[in-house]
Parts: C-alpha cells; structure tokens; sequence
C-alpha cells in the first residue's frame, strides 16, 4: 500500500473549495483555506514522487518543505502528446509553470509554492500559529492545490524518477 495518498490531497483541496464557497470573511477561514491547500499541495507531490518510484525515506526527508518537493518531481519524466499517438519523455518541470489565474502574472504553481522565498509566511507553523498570514490569496491557493492535484493525476501513470 502506498505511503501517500493523491486521493486525500484531492479531499484537502475540496474541503478548501468548500471553506472558501462558505466565505472568507474571518481569519480562521483564510488560515484553514490555506494551511488545507498547502497540505495538499504537500501530499500530492510526496504521492506524485512515489509513484514515481523514490524511496518514501528519501521522501520523508523533505519534511514540509513544499518548495524542495517541487523540485524533485520537477526532474521526474512524464510523458507529453506532440501529435496524435505520438508522445514524448521530457521532465515535470513543466509542472511549475502551469497557470493558476491567467489574470495575475505570477499566478502559477512553481510560483505559489515558492512563496516563502518572496517573504510569504512558512509552511506549516506560521499559516497554522500567530499574526495573519502573509501569503497568495487563499481562494487562489485552493484553485493551486485543485490544479496540482489534477495535473498529477493527468501524469499518474506515466510520471517516472530519474
């Protein structure tokens, strides 16, 4: 049985969707929505990688950090349509730069989940603890984690660790 499960970050990401539909009219809902999307941005790369076959212990390694995590499925193979029944290999690098919002510039994933580096507030304990969040919108990092997890599984069953 696998380690991580794509299915559970799926259910994160929907329970965010359901947080932001009721409003984010407080704090608390602004800190779930993101602190759930960012769990399931977390969970679906760490399912992403042992699918792809990394040993889960290399995987624990990463901890929270959703930014290394990226990067290791970025130097993944996964297999892309050129033509019709024509494909080829190339790396899920491709994975940060899929679009989020094409209404801001620096909505994309590689982008969001970098966020830290930017001055956004640290995955997990300053999204779960303390002052506000500082941080992408929320609603827009649950439509991240709702595309994470649809771009792998568009790749669940071709994406391979290099």
């Amino acid at each position: 049985m696998a380690e991580y499960d794509i299915a559970f970050a799926e259910k994160l990401a929907d329970v965010a969707g359901s947080v932001v539909a009721e409003g984010l009219d407080t704090i608390d809902a602004k800190r779930t929505v993101l602190y759930l999307s960012l769990l399931s941005a977390e969970i679906a790369m760490k399912a992403l990688l042992e699918k792809a076959g990394k040993p889960v212990i290399e995987i624990r390694t990463r901890s929270h950090d959703v930014a290394a995590l990226l990067r290791d499925v970025a130097e993944c193979l996964i297999h892309v349509d050129v033509a019709p029944n024509n494909w080829k290999q190339v790396k899920a690098t491709r994975l940060r730069g899929e679009v989020v919002d094409p209404n801001f510039a620096n909505a994309t994933i590689g982008k969001m989940l970098r966020a830290e580096e930017a001055g956004a507030s640290k995955y997990p304990n300053e999204v779960r603890y303390g002052t506000v969040p500082r941080h992408y919108p929320p609603e827009l990092m649950q439509r991240m984690a709702a595309k994470l997890v649809a771009w792998a599984r568009s790749h669940w069953n071709d994406i391979r660790f290099v």
